[in-house]
């Protein structure tokens, strides 16, 4: 008995879609562009948290140590720093290691392994390299290297500050995401006004019909329950024109974001790999919003108009 009194509900819920369907494609429309508003939200955020990771890992602190600086003395120095709360991890780079990866940096330049042939001794000197904790940390310690504790020590200190990169990254992001929100804000009041007055028309139409139903008995669910589904239903259909939007979308303009963003990476980031992995997340959150939507307008629009 409930089955068969959803699928009439189903079925006057798809006669008003057909009756009033310039109003649902109008309101298929906006929430399309609504979802598709709030998926550049998602992955924007996946994104830039990415090539945030991405830039902190680039970030490099090295210190070169002294031709005179014994082993031991490495090794003392090393632990002390190691210790400190903003430092991660320390790593000693020996001279010999330090001249293996400079030719393999350099293996594509016959003219470098010519030069280093003709030289009696290996020009490179022990390195030691810094792991910070955060990246806001490398200033602090790339300064605490340059006190009277540690300077002596070390021939050179290479730095790349990439602090304000990384600022610059943020504020922009922020405000990208500030302009998405808002107008992600004003396309769901839209689609809230379309689809009320979508339903406002529909129970206008069927206002002699709601009358009669009335007049034998029909229960709220069995009046009300159509014009709930045709929302939920216009906003499932907009799911599926998003998400066929989005994916193929995201498959075309991955390659040049992993080119843009990560390239000189080991591991990049693949954009369309990530929706791919995450499809059920892409849309749940898609259903979620648009269902809510559609509910929360039809509601209104019922009891106003269907009392």
């Amino acid at each position: 008995m409930v089955g068969i009194s959803f699928v009439r509900v189903l079925r006057n819920a798809l006669r008003n879609f057909k009756r009033n369907v310039w109003l649902s494609i109008a309101t298929t429309v906006i929430m399309t562009l609504t979802l598709l508003m709030m998926l550049f939200l998602y992955f924007m955020n996946v994104l830039s948290a990415e090539v945030l990771r991405g830039i902190e890992q680039k970030v490099d602190l090295s210190a070169v140590f002294k031709e005179d600086v014994s082993e031991s003395q490495i090794e003392t120095l090393a632990n002390d720093i190691e210790v400190r709360a903003d430092v991660e991890e320390v790593r000693i780079v020996s001279s010999e290691q330090a001249l293996e990866l400079f030719r393999q940096r350099h293996a594509d330049e016959p003219f470098i392994e010519d030069a280093l042939r003709e030289l009696e001794e290996n020009p490179l000197q022990p390195s030691m390299f810094i792991v910070a904790t955060e990246p806001r940390f490398y200033q602090t310690i790339a300064a605490a290297l340059q006190t009277e504790k540690y300077a002596p020590f070390f021939e050179q200190i290479n730095y790349d500050d990439s602090e304000p990169v990384i600022a610059k990254l943020i504020t922009f992001t922020t405000g990208l995401r500030n302009v998405a929100l808002i107008t992600t804000a004003v396309l769901a009041g839209l689609v809230v006004l379309i689809m009320f007055n979508t339903i406002r028309l529909a129970i206008y139409s069927f206002r002699e019909e709601i009358d009669i139903m009335r007049l034998v008995g029909a229960s709220n669910w069995f009046i009300r329950g159509p014009f709930v589904i045709e929302a939920v239903l216009v906003a499932l259909l907009s799911v599926a024109v998003a998400t066929l939007i989005v994916y193929p979308t995201i498959q075309g303009v991955s390659p040049k974001v992993g080119r843009f963003f990560f390239s000189g990476q080991v591991e990049q980031f693949d954009l369309y790999q990530f929706a791919v992995d995450s499809w059920l997340n892409v849309v749940g959150l898609q259903a979620a919003m648009a269902v809510f939507l559609a509910v929360f307008s039809s509601m209104i629009a019922i009891r106003r108009y269907l009392r």
